[in-house]
Protein backbone atom coordinates (compact mmCIF):
# COMPACT_ATOMS: atom_id res chain seq x y z
CA UNK A 1 0.00 0.00 0.00
CA UNK A 2 1.21 3.17 -1.01
CA UNK A 3 0.82 6.20 0.98
CA UNK A 4 -1.11 9.49 -1.05
CA UNK A 5 1.11 12.52 -1.73
CA UNK A 6 -0.75 14.45 0.71
CA UNK A 7 0.33 12.33 3.71
CA UNK A 8 3.87 13.51 2.99
CA UNK A 9 3.22 17.26 2.50
CA UNK A 10 1.08 17.48 5.45
CA UNK A 11 3.80 15.61 7.55
CA UNK A 12 6.50 17.94 5.70
CA UNK A 13 4.32 20.98 7.16
CA UNK A 14 3.84 19.72 10.65
CA UNK A 15 7.88 19.04 10.56
CA UNK A 16 8.23 22.13 9.08
CA UNK A 17 6.39 23.49 12.15
CA UNK A 18 7.67 21.68 14.91
CA UNK A 19 11.26 23.32 14.03
CA UNK A 20 9.73 26.57 13.52
CA UNK A 21 7.50 27.17 17.23
CA UNK A 22 10.36 27.69 19.51
CA UNK A 23 11.43 30.02 17.55
CA UNK A 24 7.62 31.90 17.01
CA UNK A 25 6.69 31.75 20.79
CA UNK A 26 10.17 34.18 21.32
CA UNK A 27 8.74 36.39 18.54
CA UNK A 28 5.14 36.16 19.98
CA UNK A 29 6.01 37.27 23.36
CA UNK A 30 8.85 39.36 22.62
CA UNK A 31 8.73 42.57 25.82
CA UNK A 32 8.66 45.84 24.55
CA UNK A 33 11.67 46.72 26.32
CA UNK A 34 10.95 50.67 27.03
CA UNK A 35 7.31 49.67 28.42
CA UNK A 36 8.91 47.33 30.79
CA UNK A 37 11.83 49.40 31.90
CA UNK A 38 8.63 52.24 32.97
CA UNK A 39 6.90 49.67 34.48
CA UNK A 40 10.22 48.87 36.42
CA UNK A 41 10.29 52.94 37.30
CA UNK A 42 6.73 52.80 38.26
CA UNK A 43 6.84 49.67 40.46
CA UNK A 44 10.09 50.87 42.26
CA UNK A 45 8.30 53.98 42.99
CA UNK A 46 5.22 52.42 44.34
CA UNK A 47 7.05 50.34 46.40
CA UNK A 48 9.03 52.71 47.74
CA UNK A 49 5.67 54.52 48.74
CA UNK A 50 4.83 51.65 50.38
CA UNK A 51 7.88 52.09 52.86
CA UNK A 52 7.30 55.76 53.53
CA UNK A 53 10.15 56.83 51.19
CA UNK A 54 10.20 59.59 48.13
CA UNK A 55 9.54 58.99 44.88
CA UNK A 56 12.74 58.66 42.37
CA UNK A 57 12.67 61.27 39.64
CA UNK A 58 13.98 59.89 36.51
CA UNK A 59 17.98 61.22 35.80
CA UNK A 60 18.51 61.12 32.24
CA UNK A 61 22.03 60.38 32.54
CA UNK A 62 21.36 57.49 34.84
CA UNK A 63 19.25 55.75 32.65
CA UNK A 64 22.32 56.58 29.37
CA UNK A 65 24.59 55.13 31.42
CA UNK A 66 22.40 51.95 32.75
CA UNK A 67 21.36 51.26 29.32
CA UNK A 68 25.28 51.41 27.81
CA UNK A 69 25.75 48.60 30.56
CA UNK A 70 22.51 46.51 29.87
CA UNK A 71 23.82 46.50 26.34
CA UNK A 72 27.21 45.30 26.95
CA UNK A 73 26.06 42.59 28.99
CA UNK A 74 23.77 41.24 26.64
CA UNK A 75 26.26 42.17 23.64
CA UNK A 76 29.19 39.97 25.84
CA UNK A 77 26.74 37.70 27.97
CA UNK A 78 29.17 38.93 30.87
CA UNK A 79 26.89 39.07 33.92
CA UNK A 80 28.23 40.95 36.74
CA UNK A 81 28.49 44.51 38.73
CA UNK A 82 32.04 45.04 37.08
CA UNK A 83 31.46 43.00 33.46
CA UNK A 84 33.21 45.73 32.08
CA UNK A 85 35.73 46.35 34.29
CA UNK A 86 34.30 49.33 36.15
CA UNK A 87 31.96 49.79 38.75
CA UNK A 88 28.44 51.75 38.69
CA UNK A 89 30.12 54.82 39.88
CA UNK A 90 32.93 54.62 37.39
CA UNK A 91 30.57 54.25 34.65
CA UNK A 92 28.64 57.53 36.02
CA UNK A 93 32.10 59.45 36.28
CA UNK A 94 33.29 58.52 33.02
CA UNK A 95 29.60 60.10 31.85
CA UNK A 96 30.79 62.92 33.57
CA UNK A 97 28.27 62.42 36.61
CA UNK A 98 29.24 63.64 40.13
CA UNK A 99 27.16 61.73 42.90
CA UNK A 100 26.96 62.04 47.22
CA UNK A 101 25.62 58.17 46.82
CA UNK A 102 25.03 55.58 43.96
CA UNK A 103 23.80 52.03 44.05
CA UNK A 104 23.09 49.70 41.06
CA UNK A 105 20.89 46.57 40.62
CA UNK A 106 21.08 44.45 37.84
CA UNK A 107 19.10 41.16 36.84
CA UNK A 108 18.91 38.86 33.78
CA UNK A 109 15.82 36.93 32.97
CA UNK A 110 15.01 33.95 29.81
CA UNK A 111 12.25 31.86 29.37
CA UNK A 112 12.09 30.40 26.29
CA UNK A 113 8.37 30.93 25.51
CA UNK A 114 9.18 34.86 25.72
CA UNK A 115 7.82 37.59 28.02
CA UNK A 116 5.08 39.46 27.88
CA UNK A 117 6.10 42.96 29.06
CA UNK A 118 4.42 43.58 31.98
CA UNK A 119 5.54 40.20 33.49
CA UNK A 120 9.48 40.78 32.29
CA UNK A 121 9.03 43.73 34.54
CA UNK A 122 7.48 42.30 37.34
CA UNK A 123 10.48 39.41 37.43
CA UNK A 124 12.72 41.93 38.09
CA UNK A 125 10.71 43.54 40.42
CA UNK A 126 9.75 40.92 42.55
CA UNK A 127 13.29 39.36 42.65
CA UNK A 128 14.85 42.68 43.83
CA UNK A 129 12.49 43.11 46.43
CA UNK A 130 12.77 39.88 47.54
CA UNK A 131 16.66 40.08 47.72
CA UNK A 132 18.27 42.05 50.94
CA UNK A 133 20.89 43.93 48.98
CA UNK A 134 18.73 44.98 45.95
CA UNK A 135 15.72 45.49 48.25
CA UNK A 136 17.92 47.84 50.05
CA UNK A 137 18.89 50.05 47.68
CA UNK A 138 15.45 50.20 45.73
CA UNK A 139 14.38 51.68 49.91
CA UNK A 140 17.62 53.77 50.04
CA UNK A 141 16.16 57.37 51.79
CA UNK A 142 19.24 59.04 50.31
CA UNK A 143 18.78 58.11 46.62
CA UNK A 144 16.52 60.59 44.84
CA UNK A 145 17.00 59.87 41.12
CA UNK A 146 17.32 56.62 39.31
CA UNK A 147 17.47 55.17 35.76
CA UNK A 148 16.47 51.93 34.44
CA UNK A 149 17.24 50.13 31.24
CA UNK A 150 16.61 46.24 29.61
CA UNK A 151 18.78 45.41 26.93
CA UNK A 152 17.78 41.53 24.75
CA UNK A 153 21.21 39.64 23.80
CA UNK A 154 20.62 38.59 20.15
CA UNK A 155 23.30 36.01 21.32
CA UNK A 156 20.63 33.63 23.57
CA UNK A 157 17.29 36.26 24.33
CA UNK A 158 18.25 36.83 27.44
CA UNK A 159 16.73 39.83 29.05
CA UNK A 160 19.80 41.98 31.53
CA UNK A 161 18.06 44.74 33.16
CA UNK A 162 19.99 47.55 35.15
CA UNK A 163 18.11 49.65 37.45
CA UNK A 164 21.05 52.80 39.19
CA UNK A 165 19.74 54.91 42.14
CA UNK A 166 22.29 57.87 43.28
CA UNK A 167 21.78 61.44 44.86
CA UNK A 168 23.61 63.90 42.65
CA UNK A 169 25.70 66.87 44.14
CA UNK A 170 23.90 69.27 41.79
CA UNK A 171 22.07 70.58 44.35
CA UNK A 172 25.02 70.51 47.18
CA UNK A 173 22.68 68.57 49.34
CA UNK A 174 24.79 65.62 50.14
CA UNK A 175 24.90 64.37 53.73
CA UNK A 176 27.68 64.23 55.81
CA UNK A 177 29.50 61.09 55.35
CA UNK A 178 28.32 58.25 58.03
CA UNK A 179 30.94 58.14 60.54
Amino acid sequence: MTLPSTFFRRLALLGALAIALPGLALELFRANTEEAEKYVFDDTNAFRGEHGQRELAVDKTLAATAQRFADYMARTGKYAHDADGRTPGQRLRAAGYDYCMVAENIAFAFDSRGFRTQHLSDKFVDGWKASPGHRKNMLDAEATVTGVAIAQSPLNGYYYAVQMFARPTRYNRCPPAKK
